[in-house]
């Protein structure tokens, strides 16, 4: 597999995958800056990366150049680099493999099984694509973070279990995106999938929301349960939030149009809280149950034995 190179070889034996792409599937930067902070934060190693030749159209993803020391002009082409950290014996953490890249125009069957070769050889239990999208939700309430899964019952894939997290299996229909076909390919290796997005408003034209970011932090956190400090990303967004603030001083429309998206965000949250009938209905049967006392029962058996044969 010339188009990918690994430096070593982790045998990690047991691992959750995450992997995030820049482009289409990370609006305002929030799903890689993610991924990236975890890298950071975990000292996580360097041990692969996929060659750029043959997976993208170089119209489309142009390469940029930058000015380096001493007047030398830098060329830097798309990348796609696989991390790992292992986790300490007995602190509780699970061993991650990090895929942080450029999502490819060309080639994604083949992309894609570069990925979990290296998936699959490491033992991976779990994959976990994360991506953000731009939605209409207002910035003024806290940042939404939506979960899909392809497993029907994500928290029992690891071990320990996870009995914490539920999430709804995918009923999107339309065009997609890498991480679908990424999911796709890993379920082919028995490999469950969740699939995590960051909704970022869509009226702030920002190269980068740190709020959106950080959400997603919290949750991937939930499954790989590390030690993260928030305390850079929490100044990050209060600066972020202090500037917008600014920005939107004296936009009379635009204030009247976040004040319409937090009504609507407030109801659908609101909706969201309430059990859906099929769980009313399952709270109120185990309820009858537990109401029926021995005596009833005994009284129902009775009937029934005394019912006349015909």
């Amino acid at each position: 597999m010339a188009e990918l190179t690994l430096t070593e070889q982790p045998d990690l034996q047991d691992c959750v995958v995450i992997a995030a792409w820049a482009g289409w599937p990370d609006a305002a930067e929030s799903a890689t800056r993610a991924v990236r902070e975890l890298i950071r934060q975990l000292h996580a190693v360097k041990f692969g990366e996929i060659d750029h030749e043959q997976f993208y159209v170089f119209t489309e993803h142009r390469p940029t150049v930058s000015n380096g020391p001493r007047g030398s002009r830098v060329l830097t082409w798309p990348s796609n680099e696989l991390y790992y950290y292992r986790a300490p014996v007995g602190s509780g953490a699970r061993n991650i493999l990090l895929i942080i890249g450029e999502e490819p125009d060309l080639r994604w069957g083949a992309y894609t099984g570069y990925l979990s070769s290296v998936a699959k050889a490491n033992g991976a239990k779990l994959l976990i694509t994360v991506g953000a999208l731009l939605d209409s939700v207002p910035h003024t309430r806290p940042p939404r973070v939506m979960g899909t899964t392809t497993a029907d019952d994500i928290g029992g894939t690891l071990d320990p279990p996870l009995s914490s997290i539920s999430y709804p299996k995918p009923n999107y229909e339309g065009p997609s995106g890498i991480t679908s076909v990424m999911m796709d390919t890993f379920a082919k290796h028995d490999i469950p999938a969740v699939s995590i997005w960051g909704h970022a408003p869509h009226y702030l034209q920002v190269t980068y929301n740190p709020t959106i970011t950080m959400a997603i932090l919290r949750e991937l956190q939930l499954f790989v349960q590390v030690d993260i400090d928030y305390t850079s990303l929490e100044e990050q967004a209060k600066e972020f939030d202090k500037n917008l603030v600014k920005a939107l001083e004296g936009q009379k429309d635009l204030g009247s149009y976040v004040s319409k998206l937090e009504e609507r965000f407030d109801t659908e949250e609101e909706a969201r809280g309430r059990p859906e009938p099929r769980e009313l209905l399952m709270e109120l049967e185990a309820f009858l149950r537990s109401e029926r006392t021995p005596e009833l029962e005994d009284s129902q058996d009775v009937s029934d034995e005394e019912e006349p044969r015909t």
